[in-house]
């Protein structure tokens, strides 16, 4: 059904956030465990049980949404829950077995949705995978290695003809293809024929009989080299990490958002999709993204619907504040039953932080909190959450309830580990991973180092220090907590920098390889109508001076010795950056070995500027 968007008035509730409460065993060793003090018991529900019980409860209410045109098509609960048991009961029909896998290569899109659930409530394992890796060049090598490990029944695309390239290799070619629209051969089928699907006795059978510890899904994580890890997401570990995000943060009533996560990624399958769906809550499906070229879509679907909670990367909401400073209307719009905010994936800029509490104070007249998540893809993700309202970057809150955090000391920061209902058994197919992921008491390493924000007030929670793979050493011995360093120099300057590497491996000193965010940059530019913003005077001599001043505040360890403006953005392709847009700094390193170079030349060059 096509339906533009209607939006409900409510009253908006403040949160009513859990005790910022933490207990600590301190070992001799010198480790740390941390733990909730709220108590957890482990739910015995399945996400895909919600779907039943919303199409019960609330049958008109719409849960999903997505563009066509400029109308939003919708599904209800009722509708999704009939169609979700015919498809089921169609891939049961077609020799489905339990455990078989149903690979989903094309984006988040209400048909991908019920593929999902289908193969989830059956007993089947979901396999979403990035589009990138059928759409952009190089991908295919990727997901041959995927097709390989998993070895799909079933393969679900959205458009056939844009991700038919995809049959090539030869162990998704020998699975039965699910597409929108015509079926183009006998080994490809519509969905519309399966939503005609009669459902029998097969599909409850299996419905009820569906095992709590086996995989529901399996996720890949977004690495720059090797083999992709399947991680395998169980139907308790998904249930047990919703439960424990709503014992610290409730959600009162049926959210409203409006969400551009890709669903083969943690946060937006697990948290987003099936958090909306536990909560009976309605999700647009928003076909933006947090990049300057994109986020116009982003803009014109918030200023259709007013969302309760929004959920973006940093980037993203550095983009949302720019555009929400210009339109007064998007203001109201986007403010009107906001709740609460949430980002995750890297550190926020303080710029940031602080401009979205004023646009809501000057919007709502009060604070709408900004909460940030902590987590992994080997956790169905949560570890910790800030349930409260944050104050600084870098925050990552408590451990959830039912979780131990162990801290294994790492120089001046904590080694993260974790056990835990929600922790992973392991990387599909992969044994010699599985058993390198686990210390010997079972706890997950996750490979981020982590400091309280004061050591004497435990409770005032963690901050990201950095990930172990990112540090390097200087050549003189020192080590640079490379994220810790990023955060810091993304925040001197301002918000003219939507992003930075850093370099001095074995080097005298550090160095940053920055992207410009030209809404920013401009404000500075003493050039008029400047195509090029990295060589315009005004804007390197603003950030010359930020880091100049900051250089003469730290140690010699983290000063910054020349920066390098980059005019080309981070490649998806390349590695360079992920779907979540987080900027992987071995990957822009490796490829940009030239930049890097530059940084540690005698002269400046193009871009480069010595602070």
């Amino acid at each position: 059904m096509i339906a533009t968007a209607v939006v409900a008035e409510r009253h908006v509730r403040p949160v009513e956030f859990a005790p910022r409460e933490v207990d600590i065993e301190r070992r001799d060793d010198g480790s740390l465990v941390l733990t909730s003090p709220i108590s957890f018991a482990e739910p015995e529900w399945n996400v895909t049980d919600w779907l039943p019980h919303w199409a019960e409860k609330a049958p008109d209410r719409v849960f999903l949404a997505q563009r066509v045109g400029s109308d939003w098509e919708t599904i209800s609960y009722d509708e999704m829950w009939r169609r979700t048991r015919a498809v089921g009961q169609a891939l049961l029909e077609r020799g489905g077995c339990r455990g078989d896998k149903v690979a989903i290569l094309s984006g988040n899109s209400i048909e991908h949705a019920i593929v999902k659930f289908a193969a989830m409530t059956v007993g089947m394992v979901a396999v979403p995978v990035s589009p990138n890796y059928t759409l952009m060049p190089g991908g295919i090598a990727r997901l041959s290695d995927i097709a390989r490990l998993i070895l799909p029944s079933f393969v679900f695309v959205q458009n056939f003809q844009a991700f038919g390239t995809a049959r090539d290799v030869p162990e998704l070619g020998n699975a039965l293809w699910i597409t929108v629209g015509e079926g183009y051969d006998d080994r490809v089928v519509s969905i519309a024929d399966l939503y005609r699907t009669a459902v029998g006795s097969k599909f409850e059978d299996h419905r009820r009989s569906v095992d709590r510890d086996a995989p529901a899904k399996i996720l890949f994580t977004s690495g720059s080299t090797g083999l992709p890890k399947g991680v395998i997401n169980t139907h308790r570990m998904m249930s047990c990490a919703l439960e424990m995000g709503s014992l610290l943060a409730p959600t009162v009533e049926p959210p409203v958002q409006v969400e551009w996560l890709p669903w083969h990624h943690t946060m937006g399958g697990n948290v987003i999709l099936q958090g909306i769906l536990k909560n009976g809550g309605t999700l647009y499906i928003d076909d933006g993204r947090p990049v300057p070229q994109l986020f116009n879509k982003t803009v014109a679907n918030l200023a259709s619907v007013s969302p309760t909670a929004m959920f973006n990367v940093p980037g993203g909401y550095t983009l949302l504040c720019e555009a929400l400073e210009e339109s007064e209307q998007l203001r109201q719009t986007f403010f009107k039953r906001l709740e609460r905010i949430t980002y995750a994936g890297a550190a926020i800029a303080q710029s940031t932080l602080d401009k979205l509490y004023e646009l809501s104070v000057r919007s709502t007249g009060r604070r709408i909190p900004v909460m940030s998540g902590y987590g992994t893809t080997e956790t169905a993700p949560t570890i910790c959450t800030t349930h409260w309202a944050t104050e600084l970057p870098g925050e990552l809150g408590l451990p959830g309830p039912g979780l131990k955090v162990k801290l294994v000391p790492a120089g001046e920061s904590f080694e993260v580990r974790v056990r835990g209902p929600n922790v992973t058994p392991g990387y599909f197919g992969q044994p010699d991973l599985t058993r390198n992921a686990f210390d010997e008491e079972g706890y997950y390493r996750v490979g981020d180092t982590v400091a309280f924000l004061d050591v004497q007030k435990p409770s005032l929670g963690l901050r990201f220090t950095g990930r172990l793979s990112e540090n390097f050493k200087l050549a003189n011995g020192t080590w640079v907590i490379a994220g810790e360093l990023r955060a810091a120099i993304v925040g001197v300057s301002k918000g003219l920098f939507q992003d930075v590497v850093i370099a001095g491996e074995n080097r005298e000193h550090c160095a940053v390889l920055a992207w410009l965010n030209p809404v920013q940059a401009k404000q500075y530019a003493s050039l008029p109508n400047a195509e090029d913003l990295t060589r315009d005077p005004g804007v390197i001599d603003f950030l010359r001076t930020k880091i100049g001043a900051y250089n003469g505040l730290v140690g010699s360890s983290v000063r910054i010795g020349a920066v390098k403006l980059l005019v080309d953005p981070p490649s998806l392709g390349a590695g360079e950056i992920t779907d979540k847009a987080y900027v992987n700094q071995r990957a822009v390193l490796t490829n940009r070995h030239t930049d890097v170079n530059d940084l540690y030349a005698s002269e400046a060059g193009l871009g480069v500027f010595f602070p």
